[in-house]
């Protein structure tokens, strides 16, 4: 299902191209260069069938100082490193630093080969067994080391018996549901189109898979898997994996490109990590530093912030954010290497921690406690830290998260995302409102926060029946829709509001808002002038303002008769009483002045009344009378 890589680190002109071309039959020197140069200065990968029948992929890797940058992409893809180091030179600085490598990339176990025995057979053991004590003092899991000639074709079964043992240890990489390749090679194949090669990391690809390329965001589909030269409809993760895409052209996709499925990619410009500076072939980090970041198989500069420290020295650890000058595609657990441009050396390295943190602009307040548990859950064990991490993610979001949105920050499968936060559910660690999942602290502040929200509305707007839900929803942070609702229900059922319609107020309360001594002197205002109704003046002397009239209108004390015109609802209601009377004894109508008269108002009054009642087709105008609308012949009145 899976395949393992082998890769080889060491020390340039250490053996390392002839050992593999020994070892598996195929020059890993494909370029012109690297012959006439006699060095490995690309990655070279070449297919191994090892004694127990295992096929793995061996990844021949450049020694030479100036090519440690795609050294360590080939390391990023190592699940065993093979170490060669040469009996008659023995550990040199390149052999240091490219251990250094190994342990910041966390390559699992490791062998060593003590190369060209054959020119200096005494050396053998001393080197060995300081290769050896190198590899453990990094923490670099290794249990032995063989002599081997590649010209004498010593110690090749022996070796090759080594690695096999060694790889028995090893669990197939895991299934995260998130594919994405590291592309490393890209070309045009005159038939087949587009091809690009690297190693699958995370979940599984299948033929005629919709696929997007990042950084590019070219989007195209796969027309054709191989591994090992052998067509395959599927691949899972760990191995080399070559690809033949539609619809993507090879400038889409150079060295430092990653493809996943269409709409996976979610770049990153911060990162928070766990930080390493390894005791050996290091020199420390400050505060502030720009550095080379090596992930998968892109490299991008970045300033480097530290949390609580001004430097970290050589054999220390610590945490930090990463600022990248340009977005990279990656995901919690991912490790790096960290570089320094000048002069150029491998520094450190460490583990991504977030890969969509906020900025941190305290650093000597920074969450280290959120770190260290975010670092615990992701050593939970081959596989199982993503889906720990999806906790996590969704515990620390302010308003929760759905289970794909958890998944996807944390790069989990969503299947086991989903189990790992249900369980959490069900242990009380998180709580659950509609589709999101959020810490129960998390809720006990949204309550809070609607608490204090009504509070001050009803403060400041005492006239008013209560706050918008759409409002307190956006103060809240929720968009109005499932979430929103969901929100809104799961308050009205734990009695923190209560609503009416698109409405939402404090338990208890009144909808229809508190009196103010504005509303009490309006209300003795509009009693005292009856019929008449007090002129604008008058009512704002009586501190009359929009909510005021809105409140008397709603709870049914006054109508608006027009901008200016507010009267008391029962003199309107007398005034219609007495002017249909008056119509009624008057069938040929009387005008607007008579019926003033008579019912002793004003026209501001009676003008908008009248055209009140027209509308509702309770009266009629003709020319310059006003009368009660007649029926036409053989209508029924409605009842």
């Amino acid at each position: 299902m899976s395949e393992l890589v082998v890769g080889t680190a060491g020390h340039i002109d250490h053996g390392k191209t002839a050992l593999v071309t020994a070892l598996t039959g195929v020059d890993g020197d494909r370029l012109d260069e690297e012959r006439r140069r006699g060095m490995t200065i690309d990655l070279g990968f070449t297919p191994w069938t090892l004694p127990s029948g295992r096929e793995v992929s061996v990844v021949d890797v450049p020694g030479h100082e100036r090519f440690i940058r795609t050294m360590a992409v080939g390391a990023r893809s190592t699940d065993l490193a093979l170490l060669c180091v040469a009996a008659d030179d023995g550990v040199m600085p390149q052999t240091e630093e490219h251990a250094a490598v190994l342990r910041i990339l966390m390559v699992r176990r490791a062998v060593v080969a003590v190369t060209k025995v054959d020119l200096a057979p005494d050396r053998a053991d001393l080197v060995g067994s300081r290769s050896l004590g190198l590899l453990r003092e990094l923490g670099i899991p290794v249990q032995r080391w063989v002599g081997v000639s590649a010209v004498q074709g010593v110690g090749l079964t022996e070796l090759a018996a080594a690695v096999d043992s060694e790889l028995d240890e090893i669990e197939d990489p895991p299934d995260r549901g998130c594919p994405r390749l590291l592309v490393d090679r890209s070309f045009s194949r005159v038939g087949t189109g587009t091809v690009v090669t690297g190693v699958l990391d995370g979940g599984q690809l299948h033929q005629g898979d919709g696929v997007e390329v990042f950084p590019s965001g070219k989007r195209g589909r796969i027309q054709g898997l191989q591994r090992r030269g052998e067509p395959v409809t599927a691949a899972y993760p760990g191995g080399r994996l070559a690809l033949a895409l539609k619809g993507v052209s090879v400038q889409d996709v150079p060295r430092g490109s990653v493809i996943g499925l269409v709409g996976t990619p979610r770049p990153t410009s911060r990162l928070d990590c766990r930080l390493e500076i390894p005791r050996l072939g290091a020199s420390g980090v400050r505060q502030a530093m720009t550095v080379e970041v090596l992930c998968g198989t892109a490299t991008v500069q970045a300033q480097l912030w530290l949390a609580g420290e001004d430097r970290l020295l050589p054999g220390s650890s610590g945490y930090g954010q990463l600022q990248l000058n340009s977005p990279l595609w990656i995901l919690p657990g991912d490790p790096f290497v960290l570089r320094a441009p000048r002069p150029a050396a491998v520094v450190g390295g460490g583990l991504v921690l977030d890969a969509h943190p906020a900025p941190h602009r305290r650093w000597w307040s920074s969450p280290l406690d959120s770190w260290a548990v975010r670092e615990r859950a992701l050593s939970a064990g081959l596989g199982r830290g993503p889906d720990q991490l999806a906790v996590l993610e969704a515990a620390a979001a302010p308003l929760g998260l759905p289970v794909g949105e958890a998944a996807r920050r944390a790069g989990a499968m969503l299947s086991s995302a989903r189990a790992a936060i249900e369980a959490a559910l069900e242990e009380g660690a998180l709580t659950r409102v509609g589709r999101r999942y959020l810490a129960p602290s998390a809720w006990d502040r949204l309550v809070r926060r609607t608490q204090a929200e009504l509070t001050e509305h009803e403060q400041t707007h005492p006239l008013e029946p209560g706050l918008s839900r759409r409002h307190l929803l956006l103060r809240l942070g929720f968009d109005a829709g499932p979430d929103g609702d969901a929100v809104i229900q799961r308050l009205r059922e734990e009695g923190e509001l209560e609503a009416s319609g698109p409405l939402v107020r404090r338990p208890g309360t009144d909808f229809g808002g508190h009196r103010s001594p504005a509303v009490e002197r309006t209300v003795a205002l509009l009693r005292q002038a009856g019929a008449k109704a007090p002129g604008a003046l008058e009512l704002r002397q009586a501190g009359l303002s929009k909510a005021v009239a809105g409140y008397l209108v709603r709870n049914g004390e006054a109508v608006q008769l027009g901008a200016d015109v507010l009267i008391s609802k029962s003199a309107l209601q007398g005034l219609e009483v007495q002017l249909k009377e008056l119509l009624a004894d008057a069938p040929e109508g009387l005008t607007v002045a008579a019926l003033r008269d008579h019912l002793h108002t004003t026209r501001r009054v009676l003008v908008p009344l009248l055209e009140g009642l027209e509308r509702s087709r309770v009266t009629e105008r003709v020319n310059e009378l006003h009368r009660l609308r007649k029926e036409p012949a053989g209508s029924t009145p409605c009842a």
